[in-house]
């Protein structure tokens, strides 16, 4: 048993240190991006000719007009449709998308690549680096990575940015239980309901992540 727990140990220490190694490199790459970061969270399984892969390609290109870079897990579906936009030539803002080795399908149009061992490392690149947040429909992975930013704001461990879903008759239900639910047990505060926006504009989303709205806060909610 003790041999067994010792094997068990060495073989994590080995992963958290090439773990470690890779998050090093990623956020090497990341540091090296000049401006802003936006990252756009999506399902992998939503088809290029869908609505919201279509306005993810589109706001994607609207950030890489505006200087902004964009940030992807470099799969398929809205990763793909926001990772594969194409800047003006005379900007420098970049899209990267981060993939996970052997998991996801990588799309040959990505410009900038690479790739991770595990989600996790991937996940924590994806939120420390970012000063927006964009989240299209998705599943389970989707949900995860939209709570985790949420709670990382909630908790003060992510500086205070703008988070903005994408599709209102999508998140509707969602947005429905917060704001009854979760409000009316007291699991979450009132003010806490600022924390996301919700939307189907996408002008108004790129206005509101890179700072240039005139709308106050309170105007931002879920509500």
């Amino acid at each position: 048993m003790f041999l067994s727990r010792a094997r068990r140990f060495l073989i994590l220490s080995f992963h958290l240190f090439h773990t470690t190694l890779q998050m090093l490199y990623g956020g090497w790459r990341l540091s090296k991006l000049g401006g802003h970061i936006v990252t756009i969270f999506g399902s992998s399984r939503l088809q290029l000719n869908s609505i919201y892969a279509q306005k993810a390609q589109e706001i994607s290109a609207k950030f890489l007009q505006n200087g902004v870079n964009v940030l992807t897990g470099g799969g398929t579906g809205i990763m793909q449709a926001a990772g594969c936009a194409v800047a003006p030539e005379k900007n420098a803002a970049k899209s990267i998308g981060i993939g996970v080795k052997g998991l996801e399908q990588t799309p040959d149009c990505m410009q900038n690549y690479f790739e991770l061992d595990y989600f996790y490392a991937r996940k924590w690149l994806l939120s420390e680096f970012s000063s927006g947040f964009v989240i299209f429909p998705g599943g389970f992975g989707t949900l995860d990575e939209m709570a985790g930013v949420l709670t990382l704001i909630q908790t003060k461990k992510l500086k205070r940015v703008p988070v903005v879903l994408i599709g209102k008759e999508y998140w509707a239900l969602l947005v429905e239980w917060i704001t009854k639910e979760a409000l009316g047990h007291g699991t979450i505060r009132e003010d806490e309901l600022e924390f996301f926006y919700v939307t189907d504009d996408l002008d108004e989303a790129v206005c509101w992540v890179v700072g240039k709205c005139d709308i106050l806060p309170r105007d931002r909610s879920a509500h």
